[in-house]
């Protein structure tokens, strides 16, 4: 019976590794057009990102320039008003001295009537007397003097009037100025509207893209976690298949397994994450989805809260602190005595200071976590249960 079951396996086997090589190679060729799919819509999002750039700093360029613009309307502004104040003072010095010299010339004429007529008239029919020349002398003085104040009022007048010209031309000019900037104005707040707007597309365009984006590294991530476990089922099939021409298979597999994992019965330490809690074990489980026998080399820790405080169990040396990307985000790698490693993965931040060389005692505050902690023990380049080191 047993050298049936043998003779079955040795037909069996080698079309199921057929099969998972042809499964392997499918996947491969889906991952080799996601990629291209991935790598296309990378340029595209990269692109979108780079117009978006451009856009917001010409936009940033016609907000200086409308700034400026405003500015110059807002001084020439003042300027128009302060010479429009000028010359309501002009005007009403103006005013004064025309009222002046109408007082001075009806005065004059009064005086030349009351005082001077009778002399004027006499002069006209030959017949003056004493009292008249006397009287057409002071008329003569008189007028003389009138003449000449009322001259240095007209002079005034005239200065006044030019002054009033001057800044006149001078609104005129500012007038100009200000309608000039502010059809400028009107053009550039147009061509900032416009910048909005493409912004705006760009933005819609990105965020379709990111979606898109999105979808399709979801799908890379699918399709590379299939083909790897299609790889470790095609690995372990060949590992059982090797041992099955031997009556000695079932124990010499479970040996080769036993031999990748380190032994350890040291005290054990405190636990990377406090009240945590353990949501994924260490060792052989099977896939609840695909029915695949895996090997889980780490344990996963549900954090109590966002942004929990992960430790250095023990103390030792960081050899690598940064951003590997993807699932395992960042991550921290620390070298401890007796050739132990511990791994603390999924990580949302590095905590100030961790660097690599950088050295840290036990129950250091390394990084935070979101939600859950990847944490995974090597001994002598061997994987070893983490629960075997820490207390939970």
């Amino acid at each position: 019976m047993r050298r049936a079951i043998i003779l079955l396996l040795l037909v069996v086997l080698p079309l199921f590794s057929s099969s998972i090589d042809r499964k392997i190679k499918s996947k491969e060729r889906q991952l080799s057009s996601k990629n291209s799919e991935y790598n296309k819509m990378d340029k595209k999002l990269s692109t979108v990102a780079k117009k978006i750039l451009n856009a917001k700093s010409e936009r940033s360029k016609l907000n200086k320039k409308l700034n400026l613009l405003e500015q110059n309307i807002k001084k020439n502004q003042n300027i128009f008003n302060e010479l429009n104040s000028k010359k309501k003072v002009l005007d009403i010095e103006l005013s004064k001295l025309s009222s002046e010299i109408d007082d001075k010339r009806d005065k004059f004429i009064e005086l030349v009537t009351d005082k001077f007529s009778m002399a004027l008239v006499l002069e006209e029919l030959k017949k003056p007397t004493s009292e008249s020349v006397m009287m057409q002398e002071a008329y003569g003085v008189y007028a003389k003097a009138n003449n000449i104040e009322i001259a240095k009022l007209k002079d005034e007048i005239e200065a006044l009037r030019a002054k009033e010209d001057l800044y006149r031309e001078k609104q005129k000019e500012i007038k100009i100025s200000i309608a000039s900037y502010e059809k400028e104005r009107e053009e550039y707040q147009e061509k900032k509207v416009q910048k909005t707007k493409i912004i705006e597309e760009l933005a819609r365009d990105k965020a379709i893209y990111k979606k898109r984006f999105e979808r399709i590294r979801d799908s890379k991530r699918s399709l590379q976690k299939k083909l790897a476990k299609l790889r470790i089922v095609k690995q372990e099939e060949q590992e059982e298949a090797q041992p099955s021409h031997r009556e000695r298979s079932s124990r010499h597999h479970h040996r080769t397994k036993k031999d990748r994992i380190a032994s350890y019965h040291g005290a054990r330490t405190i636990s990377p994450m406090s009240g945590s809690r353990l949501i994924k074990k260490f060792g052989t489980y099977i896939d609840p989805i695909y029915k695949f026998k895996i090997f889980n080399k780490s344990i996963t820790l549900k954090a109590p809260y966002k942004g929990s405080k992960v430790k250095s169990v023990l103390g030792g040396k960081v050899v690598f602190a940064e951003n590997s990307g993807g699932m395992l985000g960042k991550v921290v790698i620390i070298s401890h005595p007796n050739n132990i490693h511990t791994i603390y993965a999924k990580l949302s931040r590095l905590a100030p200071g961790i660097h690599v060389g950088k050295r840290v005692s036990k129950g250091s505050i390394i990084g935070k976590v979101n939600k859950s902690l990847m944490f995974e023990v090597t001994k002598n380049n061997k994987h070893m249960n983490p629960l075997k080191l820490i207390r939970l």
